[in-house]
């Protein structure tokens, strides 16, 4: 499995106060199918769970995950062992106005 995680933090380099909400776009740019299953962590704990399938040259787009202003974590796990063909935009919104984008290197990865 692959994992991605992103994590915004009051006054951090992903600053949380100004993130509402943020919309996940995710891309299979790889030979294989697979499945990403989203975590969203806040300091009282989840907040968001879901689970997408990716097939083959597909883009799925999971939107408002909300996060009401507040520290967050975004916890993305894959089932395939590799992280190079998966690509993932966060597009960070407050009052529904975009106000960051972030891409697949803002995310620690682990394979």
């Amino acid at each position: 499995m692959s994992i991605f995680r992103l994590d915004a933090v009051e006054y951090g380099n992903i600053d949380a106060r100004y993130i509402q909400s943020v919309d996940l776009t995710i891309t299979n740019a790889g030979p294989d199918v697979f499945d990403v299953l989203i975590h969203g962590y806040h300091p009282q704990g989840v907040y968001y769970v879901g689970l997408v399938h990716v097939g083959v040259g597909s883009t799925v787009f999971v939107p408002n995950i909300t996060n009401h202003n507040i520290a967050f974590s975004l916890l993305l796990v894959t089932n395939i062992n590799y992280s190079h063909s998966t690509l993932v935009t966060v597009h960070a919104k407050n009052e529904g106005q975009l106000v960051a984008v972030y891409s697949h290197s803002d995310f620690q990865v682990i394979e």
